[in-house]
């Protein structure tokens, strides 16, 4: 049931172009937090990208391979579809609490078998992992997530 939620709103907010249109996450109180940072409503995070919300980086520019600033929805989506053309996929390796507020570690992986931004592919897998708490309202649907992960990696 995680991992299908998760799914579910990550392919929403990849693919949908009107908050109205989503099934999985409540629009009203919808809020995606990314290391602490400040909270994104549902359309915040829908203007900036999916891909742009969670690589957010506080890190010096010089040691940041990807720059939030410089893409929009549209060109990251073309970056990572380029780079990982069979996706990069979410899997819930273990899920610690029950619903309505779920805490589980997660794993996001694709192989890199295109080129990116200029540098060609290496067809290695590339991945991270991570926590993130879910707060899921009586409908099931996302309210408040809240991912952890090291963007170094």
């Amino acid at each position: 049931m995680v991992q299908n939620a998760i799914k579910t709103w990550e392919m929403e907010l990849s693919h949908k172009t009107r908050i109205q249109d989503f099934k999985a996450i409540n629009p009203e109180n919808f809020r995606f937090l990314v290391n602490g940072r400040k909270g994104l409503s549902g359309e915040e995070t829908l203007k900036l990208g999916s891909y742009n919300a969670l690589l957010q980086s506080s890190l010096p520019e010089e040691l940041q391979c990807y720059k939030v600033d410089k893409e929009t929805f549209e060109t990251s989506h073309e970056v990572f579809h380029t780079a990982f053309p069979r996706g990069f996929a979410w899997e819930v390796l273990r899920a610690y609490t029950r619903l309505p507020e779920i805490v589980f570690k997660f794993r996001h992986w694709g192989y890199m078998e295109g080129p990116y931004k200029g540098r060609a592919p290496t067809g290695e897998m590339v991945e991270f992992t991570g926590l993130c708490v879910m707060k899921v309202d009586d409908s099931l649907r996302a309210e408040d997530v809240e991912v952890y992960y090291d963007p170094r990696r």
